[in-house]
């Protein structure tokens, strides 16, 4: 589901006395498994490519991820590692970058941090998007640059896609021996936390202070590692962009992740359910990575990482500080003349009422096609109606949430986009564009924005200008807005009763 389609390329104290600069551009750190050199320029240390765990190949694919090989002598970290086997080349990365080539061994991640810092510094470790089945943590407009000027280390890492990373079948169970089963992306994304836990310092970072973001399936992941004990207690707080994996939070039973396997198995010229491990792991790499099952998306309810269906989970609350929210027209990753028919089954006098509803609501001389319908109910029953109601399991805890709706379209696309499409609010986020495509305006709303992700970051509060960003209830039912016309404003959900509607359509309890 996640297509991130841009119309442009979006181009300690000495870091606490252990990093050693030893030339003018080179800096030296020492993590659990040996020397890394990175680069310094204007006060920014980055460091690319650094394993964090070892290389998922042989046989430990379709294993947890084990620790990081140590390795002698001092180790370059100026270019991104490998992307994560996917159907297609990974786009905007360097031509010139390890980014731009596939491989298994692909459990790296990156660092920004700043050179000089007084105290420990919070960190966001950023969890790309892609639908789990493509992306990189390499991505250029993943650049954590501007976040490490703002005193904040940035954390960017691939794990392991599609079949190869949210793949179940009965011999991988069996050979599991009861460690966790099918949701290796995850356990990927558990590693990198446990890496930056314990070698946070060494950057000048506060293990304590972690804040996990993410965008689309990286949102949804974030979700779902929330509800995991052993991850839960590894990040203070979370944000949440465009996690359109949760509606309905139907994340498959193992039991079912494994007939799916099975099927594939066959499919693949194996003894489909009787096709041992072995076998299994004897596959071509790139073979698994072009199986186009929209099912190996995402995560599974094995009983082992994941224990219960994250809707008996987050009903009962949720106490994790959390800003999510999402874009103004999510309904970009329709494609086709959809009907809303299409997108959601529901009753003739609905789909009226809801038609009705955005007429008013768009206030428009555009008339409300029924596509144009579509692209709204796909927007509120996949992407709002789940992030307010997620909101709300925070929220009755007395956990502080943050709810928020992004409308702002790039000056350059005026007229060319009926809104604010999916993931276009990631360059606003890291304020990374090319100088050539923006406007004043476009600065200034990337600024507010940047600000808001930051302050999260620091103190568990979004502070962005004048504007205040007022805690969610559903007693005093308010988002934070980045408008059309590039102001910030706290509205009411005046849809409320809608998206009450649509929770109910979709299982929501």
């Amino acid at each position: 589901m996640d297509r991130v389609a841009f119309a442009f390329i979006v181009l300690s104290v000495a870091l606490g006395g252990s990093v050693v600069p030893a030339a003018a551009d080179t800096v030296r750190v020492h993590v659990e498994s040996g020397t890394l050199a990175g680069v310094s320029d204007q006060g920014i240390a980055v460091f690319k490519g650094i394993p964090y765990a070892a290389p998922p190949v042989g046989d430990l694919r379709w294993r947890a991820p084990r620790p990081a090989v140590a390795w002698s002598g001092e180790r370059a970290a100026t270019d991104y590692g490998y992307s994560c086997p996917q159907a297609a080349s990974p786009r905007y990365v360097l031509a010139e970058s390890r980014a731009a080539t596939m491989n298994e061994d692909c459990l790296t991640l990156n660092i920004w941090a700043p050179l000089v810092h007084p105290q420990p510094l919070p960190i966001i470790i950023w969890v790309h998007g892609g639908g789990n089945t493509s992306g990189t943590g390499s991505q250029l407009f993943y650049d954590g640059t501007s976040f490490a000027r703002d005193g904040i280390v940035l954390v960017s890492f691939n794990y392991r896609l599609g079949a190869l990373g949210f793949f179940s079948h009965p011999a991988l169970t069996a050979d599991a021996a009861g460690d966790p089963a099918g949701n290796f992306g995850l356990l990927d994304q558990v590693a990198a936390l446990r890496w930056v836990h314990a070698n946070a310092a060494v950057f000048g970072g506060d293990p304590a202070n972690i804040t996990l973001a993410g965008e689309s399936a990286g949102g949804e992941d974030i979700v779902a590692l929330a509800t995991v004990p052993a991850a839960r207690e590894l990040f203070a707080r979370a944000i949440v962009e465009s996690a359109g994996g949760l509606h309905g939070l139907g994340w498959p039973p193992l039991a079912r992740a494994e007939e799916r396997g099975a099927k594939i198995a066959s499919g693949l010229g194996l003894p489909g359910a009787r096709a041992t491990a072995a076998q299994l792991r004897g596959l071509p790499a790139a073979t698994l990575a072009r199986i186009g099952d929209e099912e190996l998306d995402g995560p599974i309810v094995d009983g082992r990482l994941i224990s219960a269906a994250p809707t008996r989970v987050l009903a009962a609350g949720l106490a994790l500080p959390l800003l999510i929210g999402t874009n103004d027209d999510e309904g970009s990753l329709l494609t086709g003349d959809a009907k809303p028919e299409d997108v959601l089954s529901l009753p003739a006098a609905d789909l009226a009422m809801l038609r009705a509803r955005y007429t008013t609501a768009e206030a428009s001389t555009d008339a409300m096609t029924d596509a144009r319908v579509a692209r709204r109910l796909f927007r509120d029953a996949f992407f709002a109606a789940p992030a307010r109601w997620v909101a709300g399991r925070v929220a009755q805890t007395g956990t502080p949430a943050y709810l928020y709706r992004f409308d702002y379209v790039l000056s350059l696309l005026r007229g060319l986009r009926l809104g604010a499409g999916h993931g276009s609010e990631i360059p606003f986020v890291f304020e990374v564009h090319t100088t050539a495509f923006i406007s004043e305006t476009d600065r200034q709303v990337g600024a507010a924005v940047h600000a808001c992700w930051a302050s999260f970051a620091r103190t568990g509060t979004p502070s962005c200008g004048s504007t205040p960003w007022p805690l969610y209830t559903r007693k005093n039912e308010r988002r934070f807005v980045f408008t059309k016309a590039g102001a910030t404003q706290s509205r009411p959900v005046e849809d409320a009763e809608m998206l009450d509607m649509l929770d109910h359509d979709l299982a929501l309890p």
